[in-house]
């Protein structure tokens, strides 16, 4: 018995070796995505959209779209880091500046392992959300 705990945790170390490194930039994009993330999961659709950044909050109309693609799927089972990517431009947004393309593996409560993408734009010191989609 006390050889299975020493083997589970020496793999527990071992998986998290494996797991993606981040890098200080790559971890505060992390980081600005899992905290506006968890204001969405809440329900708080709202505060959501006060969050997200000024100059597209008017490009969709996102309380409406998270009552009818988010509420659905119910509260986070699982969400893992997949990639973070960096881009000069994106669709959207016609500045040419850094953005942050912040991609999760998500599992929910009525929901298979979907893939959701928080787009990210440095506006001075700070990140700010632009953009997400869930596949």
């Amino acid at each position: 018995m006390r050889f299975a705990a020493v083997f589970a945790l020496a793999c527990a170390g071992a998986c998290s070796a494996l797991a993606l490194s981040l890098s200080p930039e790559d971890e505060a994009a992390r980081d600005v995505a899992l905290q506006w993330l968890g204001v969405v999961d809440s329900g708080n659709y709202k505060d959501a959209v006060l969050l997200i950044s000024e100059q597209v909050r008017g490009s969709r109309d996102w309380t409406k779209y998270f009552a009818a693609h988010r509420a659905p799927l119910g509260r986070v089972n699982n969400r893992k880091i997949a990639e973070v990517k960096y881009a000069s431009t994106v669709p959207g947004d016609p500045e040419f500046r850094r953005h942050a393309i912040v991609r999760f593996k998500t599992s929910f409560e009525h929901k298979a392992p979907a893939a959701e993408e928080i787009v990210l734009t440095k506006m001075g010191c700070c990140w700010e959300v632009i953009g997400y989609e869930m596949n």
